[in-house]
């Protein structure tokens, strides 16, 4: 049931490359959708950002609180990296061309992200 809602997030939005959901506890890649050549040690990286970035659910790695979003731009790339605190071992790890609609895709993928943690 995952991948429709990743093939739909990525066709709404073309400069998304990659799109992962991951289980952050495990940091581990259960499925994902991208239009590059990424090796399963690039989803495994890209996992393994997001749970050194979103730190443990107890104790966030930066700040006071807990984040459902984070966002890393370099410039040739935009790493986002989703999840909610209702399910903070579930994640959604995107990699999107400088070009993407940040604001637009970011709204998506959250809708993404929560539809495929309440069917699991």
């Amino acid at each position: 049931m995952t991948m429709p809602h990743l093939d739909n997030l990525q066709d709404q939005h073309p400069a998304c490359e990659t799109l992962a959901f991951a289980d952050l506890s495990t940091r581990m890649v259960l499925v994902s959708n991208t239009t590059t050549p990424l090796t399963r040690e690039g989803l495994d990286a890209l996992c393994a950002e997001a749970a050194m970035t979103f730190g443990p659910d107890d104790k966030p790695a930066l700040g006071n609180t807990p984040s459902e979003t984070v966002i890393i731009a370099t410039a040739g790339q935009i790493r986002i990296y989703l999840r909610t605190i209702a399910a903070p071992q579930d994640a959604l790890c995107c990699v999107c061309a400088p070009d993407v609609d940040m604001a637009a895709f970011v709204s998506d993928a959250r809708a993404c992200l929560k539809k495929i943690s309440d069917a699991g």
